[in-house]
């Protein structure tokens, strides 16, 4: 990580830092900031990349490339004790160790230019800077600047190495060395009461500064003072900022940390029971009113059974999509989107996808939707065909209308109890599978075409469309949607 960071109390000011640094407790934050981190891979504001949920919700959090593979992850502190994760999906921590005093203010960054970012701490304006993640005693000490400065890091001259730099009001005193003495580089930005950033917001291989004001973010790719090179809106004007490179592209992007995870699809609201619409032993559907309970965006359970269907309708009623379980399910709502409905047989909640999530790369598959290049990899999959119900569909969207689906396969009446291989091209979105038992990778260029490997496009797209795939088909939106409130 170029841009480092340090912390104040129980909240992160990772590469970030506020105009008073106070070193308190994790605990004595009055309002815990939460542990859902939404992280950003652009400068160009818009909706988070990724989303995960990590640690408590009043940890101090710091952020850095602790594995050197060029992406940065977060740690959280609890005392002298640190909790590091090489992953942004949450889960356990990868490195834990003690470093320094409870009382002691954090600072991280790659101290030796080896890739790999480290722990520091301030005392005062004495700095001990530690090249490992295994505790010990410090391996640079040195002091600089006054007690009473606001501390940065960052690799102000793209050698590789993080090194401080100080901030009085709304100038910066910037060192390219760890051994004190005078600033080598001296300039202005912004005013004396912005919240400051660090980062490498060009990928050239040096940090330099950016201000937020509010959920405005202005960023400077020189040190030299001057206007904003990059200026955009991002999250909340209470968000709590993170800066770091999450996908290892080079480019220092945003993060925010908040109390409550994403939109999913609830468990709520209550069961619409109507004897005309339940079929498949399915008991009774949910209703949700678009957009009012449900956000616009992308939704996934990890698993449904047979008696799982999804529809949606718009404002007048008209059928638009639907598709049915088992196995992991997709739903994508767009605007058009009035009212969707979700039978029993589906787990609750649906949670909502990111585009930036890290991929979970399996070489099987069996029932249900999987992702190229989130869930499955592209090339020739073998499976021993159980039944003539099988069928494969290759997937343009999750909208599960008949513009989602670019093509079917399914097995010719000899092949059913023989082996197949299905070539699945990385042009696709997805693939949905049923009854197919389980498919194999094989390999990843398509040389088994030549002994019979068959792609979608070798045949024509299944007959029924992608709204008959739905048992629920008979929902009327505004019946169902008035039956609902007038239960409640």
């Amino acid at each position: 990580m170029k841009a480092s960071c340090c912390t104040a109390g129980g909240v992160v000011v990772g590469a970030l830092l506020v105009s008073s640094l106070v070193a308190l407790p994790a605990a004595q934050a009055a309002t815990p900031p939460g542990s859902w981190y939404y992280l950003t891979n652009g400068t160009t504001g818009g909706s988070a990349d990724i989303a995960f949920a990590y640690g408590k919700a009043d940890d101090t959090v710091l952020v850095g490339d602790w594995d050197g593979d060029g992406t940065d992850t977060l740690g959280v502190r609890r005392a002298q004790m640190y909790y590091l994760t090489n992953g942004t999906t949450g889960g356990t921590a990868d490195i834990t160790f003690a470093y320094g005093k409870p009382d002691d203010v954090v600072l991280v960054g790659d101290w030796d230019g080896d890739g790999t970012d480290t722990l520091g701490v301030r005392r005062g304006n004495m700095y001990y800077l530690t090249n490992g993640t295994a505790g010990g005693s410090a391996d640079i000490t040195f002091a600089y600047g006054k007690s009473s400065d606001v501390v940065l890091v960052g690799d102000w001259n793209g050698d590789g190495t993080d090194t401080l730099g100080v901030r009085r009001s709304s100038t910066y005193y910037l060192t390219n060395g760890t051994t004190g003495g005078a600033a080598d580089i001296t300039f202005a930005y912004g005013r004396g009461d912005d919240v400051v950033l660090v980062g490498d917001w060009n990928a050239d291989g040096t940090d330099t500064l950016g201000v937020r004001r509010s959920s405005a973010y202005y960023l400077t790719n020189g040190t030299t003072g001057g206007a904003a090179n990059i200026t955009f809106a991002y999250g909340r004007g209470d968000d709590v900022v993170l800066i770091g490179d999450w996908n290892g592209d080079g480019s220092d992007t945003l993060g925010v940390r908040r109390a409550t995870g994403p939109a999913s699809i609830p468990a709520a609201p209550a069961w619409f029971y109507d004897d005309e619409y339940i079929g498949f032993n399915v008991g009774g559907f949910r209703v949700y009113p678009h957009l009012t309970s449900v956000p616009t965006g992308l939704y996934k359970t990890p698993s449904s059974g047979y008696a799982c269907n999804w529809q949606t309708q718009d404002a007048a009623g008209n059928v638009l999509g639907g598709f049915f379980g088992p196995g992991p399910l997709h739903i994508e709502l767009t605007a058009d989107v009035a009212v969707l409905a979700v039978s029993g047989g589906c787990d609750l909640p649906w949670a909502t996808v990111f585009p930036g999530a890290q991929p979970r790369i399996a070489n099987t598959f069996g029932e249900g939707e999987y992702a190229l290049g989130k869930d499955i990899r592209p090339g020739v999959y073998r499976s021993l065909v159980p039944s003539a119900e099988c069928f494969v569909l290759a997937l343009n969207d999750f909208q599960g209308r008949d513009s989602s689906i670019r093509g079917g396969w399914e097995p010719l009446p000899e092949e059913i109890g023989q082996e197949v291989y299905l070539i699945i091209e990385s042009t696709d979105v997805a693939v949905r599978s049923y009854g197919c038992g389980t498919w194999e990778w094989v390999e990843e260029e398509p040389a088994a075409a030549a002994a019979g490997a068959r792609t979608f496009d070798s045949l024509a797209r299944l007959d029924t469309p992608a709204a008959e795939l739905s048992t629920l088909e008979g929902l009327e939106a505004v019946e169902a949607v008035e039956a609902v409130e007038a239960k409640n």
